[in-house]
C-alpha cells in the first residue's frame, strides 16, 4: 500500500509531507470520515495553502541580514489604494535602478494592507552592500520607513503568516488594487519540490530529521484529511548551524513592526 511523499527543499528548510491518496488501493488503510468542505472551509484551505506558497517562497529566496521594510505614509500625504498602487509602481522602479547603478539586482515581494489601518506597504527585499536603508528612505519621500533585519535562521513562516493575516480582509474587495495577496519581482527562484511514492503500508510514527537538520516540533500534523478521510503527516526540517546559534527554541523568531491606526 504505497504512500505519496512530497518533499519541497526551500532555502535552509526542508518541508515533508506525506499522505494517502483514492490513487492506490488502501486495503488495510483506516480511513476517516470523508467529508464535502463548505465555503467558510475552503477559504482557510486557499488560506493555508497560500501561506504555505508564500513561506516557501521567501524560504528560497532570503535569508540573513536582507530586509522586511514597511513603507508608511504621512498624514497629509495618504492615498487611495489605486494612487497607493501608481506610487508604489514608482518607488519599484526607482530602487531598480539603484540596485541596477551597482551591478545588483533587486528581488522582492511586496503586500499591500489599508482595511481598518492607515496604508502601508510591506516589503520584503534582497540586500546588497551598495545599498543601504538609508537609500530605501531616499527614495521613498511619503512617509517613513521602517525596517527589520530577518534573522539568521533561514525559516520565516511567522513572517509570511504575518503577511497573509495582512491580506485577508483586503485582497477580495471591490475596488482592491491587486486582486493578489503578494507581487513578487519575476527573478525570484521557485524552491524544490520532489514527489515520489513510497512502497510502504505506513510511515515512521516518530519523524526523524535528515542528517545536518533539525525538526520544528510545533510544525509536525498528523491525522485524517478533513474532507478526503486518508491519512496524512507533515513536519518542517531547519539546517542545523550551531556556530550560528540556531536552535529548535530560536527558530522562527521575527519582529514585526506595529502600524498604528
Amino acid at each position: 500500500m504505497p504512500y505519496i511523499k512530497e518533499t519541497c527543499r526551500a532555502g535552509r528548510t526542508i518541508e515533508i509531507t506525506k499522505r494517502f491518496t483514492t490513487r492506490f488501493n488502501k486495503k488495510g488503510i483506516t480511513r476517516g470520515e470523508n467529508l464535502k468542505a463548505t465555503p467558510e472551509q475552503m477559504q482557510k484551505i486557499n488560506e493555508r495553502n497560500s501561506e504555505t506558497n508564500l513561506r516557501r517562497l521567501i524560504n528560497t529566496n532570503y535569508g540573513p541580514g536582507d530586509l522586511h521594510i514597511v513603507l508608511t505614509y504621512e498624514k497629509e500625504k495618504r492615498l487611495v489604494p489605486e494612487e497607493a498602487k501608481i506610487e508604489l509602481e514608482k518607488f519599484i522602479r526607482k530602487l531598480r535602478a539603484e540596485y541596477r547603478k551597482n551591478e545588483e539586482e533587486l528581488r522582492y515581494i511586496i503586500v499591500t494592507e489599508y482595511k481598518n489601518k492607515s496604508i502601508h506597504h510591506h516589503l520584503i527585499a534582497n540586500t546588497v552592500e551598495q545599498v543601504t536603508v538609508k537609500d530605501f528612505a531616499r527614495l521613498w519621500q511619503k512617509g517613513r520607513v521602517r525596517f527589520t533585519y530577518l534573522d539568521n535562521t533561514g525559516q520565516y513562516s511567522e513572517l509570511a503568516h504575518y503577511l497573509i493575516k495582512e491580506t485577508r480582509k483586503t485582497f477580495r474587495e471591490t475596488g482592491s488594487p491587486s486582486k493578489k495577496r503578494w507581487n513578487a519581482s519575476k527573478n525570484l527562484m521557485k524552491p524544490e519540490i520532489k514527489k515520489e511514492i513510497i512502497k510502504a503500508k505506513e510511515w515512521r510514527k516518530v519523524p526523524e530529521p535528515v542528517k545536518g537538520y533539525i525538526i520544528e516540533t510545533d510544525s509536525i500534523r498528523e491525522g485524517f484529511h478533513d474532507f478526503t478521510g486518508w491519512p496524512y503527516q507533515a513536519y518542517r526540517m531547519i539546517r542545523a548551524a550551531k556556530e550560528e546559534g540556531i536552535t529548535p527554541k530560536r527558530a522562527d523568531r521575527l519582529s514585526k513592526p506595529k502600524i498604528r491606526p
